[in-house]
């Protein structure tokens, strides 16, 4: 009975070796987001567009470890909207942008985001200038996950 050893040997070898390519398709989602420190997302740029209640709104997509878009232009004195889809997989993010002398505080807690779902923020910016928002995380700033809010 060796041949039959044999071939349930090399039946097993053939199963293990297909099965590596679906393991990777299957794991790829998870290695996506590991970027190393100082990563380079590319910019990408949003004007609110402004609703019939002339709320200035802007759908804001969070990933591992990058915000698109990652420049986002409103007015200064009108009220500001922001939702967020979250995208990214097991990874707790936040969104970070306050200077309470322009009228900007959008602050949320570590893992306020979670896998498909979705928060609304708003504010009313007072003041022109740029302000920079982040994900407060530990090391998700540096990796990338940071924009420029411009009020103006």
């Amino acid at each position: 009975m060796p041949g039959i050893q044999v071939a349930g040997r090399l039946r097993r070898i053939s199963m293990f070796r297909a099965a590596i390519p679906l393991a990777v398709l299957l794991l790829l989602p998870f290695w996506s987001g590991c970027g190393t420190s100082g990563s380079k997302v590319p910019v990408s740029e949003m004007t609110a567009r402004t609703n019939p209640g002339g709320v200035q709104m802007v759908d804001v997509d969070v990933h591992s470890f990058y915000f698109k878009p990652s420049r986002i232009i409103v007015e200064s004195g009108k009220p500001v909207e922001l939702t967020f889809h979250f995208k990214s997989f097991f990874v707790p993010h936040n969104f970070t942008c306050v200077d309470g002398d322009a009228g900007i505080s959008v602050s949320r807690g570590a893992g306020f985001m979670s896998f498909h779902r979705t928060k609304h923020a708003r504010f009313t910016p007072t003041k022109p200038g740029e302000y920079e928002f982040f994900c407060h995380v530990d090391g998700h700033a540096k990796k990338g996950m940071r924009g420029t809010l411009v009020v103006r």
